[in-house]
């Protein structure tokens, strides 16, 4: 039924528009879409979410935020850290609708439910993002962290590789592959000249490319152009 909607609505649409290049060209192929499809990005408040100097202590603290879900690969965080050095802890949300949470483990942590007022704060207190996610229309989240000058740790999959510099703002893996995770933490972990630098990067790039005033822009001339 949704599959139908989603034909007709293509039909009716006077312009189509979608949050990525994947999403356009998955919707393209999927739907047999003729018409041409008006990528604008997500763009994420950068005023809000901000990076601050981060202490070099002895504990690295990734965070997991999604839901706790194998969509999103909450599946792969306890063999991930099991090869992870003792000082490094994940730390993960459950996502707004969830109160479950993983097999106890003393270094994976449970934050429960964090409303989105509280989560540029969160941000700015951990060291990397974690997303071993399976698919993605845009992240939001991934958007966040980068704002918040996190280096990202991330499925090469879908719309991520738009969001994510490989080597320079993080590391893509291949979908599911628990070592190639582990490592990628683990060299950013050894680093923090490495986490500062590809941080920075990644705030550079929301600045460029990913601001809420650019996607809004975007959308008003949009708009404006049907007027």
């Amino acid at each position: 039924d949704l599959r139908l909607f989603h034909k007709l609505g293509v039909a009716r649409a006077d312009i189509l528009i979608a949050v990525s290049q994947f999403t356009a060209s998955l919707a393209t192929q999927d739907l047999d879409i003729k018409k041409p499809i008006k990528v604008i990005y997500n763009g994420v408040d950068e005023s809000q979410f901000t990076p601050k100097k981060r202490s070099v202590g002895k504990e690295i603290k990734v965070l997991f935020s999604g839901n706790l879900t194998r969509r999103k690969g909450a599946h792969l965080l306890l063999p991930i850290i099991d090869r992870l050095d003792k000082n490094i802890k994940i730390y993960y949300t459950s996502g707004l609708r969830e109160t479950s949470q993983l097999v106890n483990h003393p270094r994976l942590c449970a934050l429960g439910n964090i409303p989105h007022n509280k989560m540029p704060e969160l941000y700015r207190n951990m060291d990397i993002l974690l997303f071993p996610t399976v698919r993605e229309g845009h992240s939001i989240a991934v958007l966040e962290a980068m704002a918040s000058g996190l280096p990202v740790v991330a499925s090469n999959v879908a719309s991520l590789p738009e969001q994510i510099i490989h080597g320079q703002g993080g590391f893509l893996c291949t979908l599911g592959d628990i070592d190639a995770f582990a490592t990628a933490i683990q060299n950013l972990a050894d680093s923090s000249l490495l986490r500062e630098q590809w941080g920075l990067f990644n705030r550079v790039e929301v600045e460029g490319k990913f601001k809420l005033k650019t996607m809004i822009d975007n959308y008003q001339t949009l708009f404006d152009k049907m007027l």
